[in-house]
């Protein structure tokens, strides 16, 4: 899904939704099952294009809130990018390589 498709899907529901994201993951390798987490999206992460086949990314960025800010710390990020929104947009530009 590109980030055009993904607004055109948003833009006709309640602006107020909270926004989750569900990881959907096998238990197993061996069974069928399969085992859902859900967690509120915290953040969008702008990735570098160069990492990406020179295609522009976005990662969604969400989980414990512990393990969020753990891995904004771990990757160097600095503080939040302006916008309207109430997620962050973590600035990356200082990523260590």
């Amino acid at each position: 899904m590109n980030v055009a498709e993904l607004i055109d899907i948003l833009k006709d529901l309640d602006p107020d939704a909270l926004v989750e994201m569900a990881i959907v993951a096998p238990v197993t390798a061996e069974d069928d099952s399969i085992t859902v987490d859900q967690y509120t999206v915290e953040g969008i992460l702008p990735r570098d294009p160069a990492d990406h086949g020179g295609e522009s990314v976005v990662w969604l960025i969400g989980g414990e809130a512990n393990d969020v800010d753990e891995f904004i710390d771990a990757v160097g990020a600095e503080d939040p990018l302006p916008h309207t929104g109430e997620g962050d947009v973590i600035d990356m530009s200082t990523w260590p390589r």
